[in-house]
């Protein structure tokens, strides 16, 4: 589950390192929020069911001690590859 989390700015890093850090999360970053989307902290969190993700983004807000979330699940896959950065050809 893509997860958007509306941290205080001057929380940002703080929580930041200690969402990045639970073993669920592969990617997390910062992003300016939007007047009509207030969120600007990203996390990338995998589970076997969408319950083991609500669960993890729980203790997860109860640990950063952020209330305002949203979990945003797939509906289906478009488009998955690994990336390769700067490849020679």
């Amino acid at each position: 589950a893509m997860t958007a989390w509306q941290v205080a700015e001057e929380r940002i890093k703080a929580v930041g390192a200690l969402m990045a850090a639970f073993p669920q999360v592969s990617h997390c970053y910062r992003r300016d929020p939007k007047p009509t989307w207030p969120y600007n902290l990203y996390t990338m969190i995998h589970g076997t069911s969408e319950a083991d993700c609500i669960e993890t983004a729980r203790k997860m807000s109860e640990r950063a001690g952020v209330e305002t979330y949203e979990l945003l699940f797939s509906k289906q896959e478009l488009k998955k590859t690994s990336m390769k950065y700067f490849s020679k050809k």
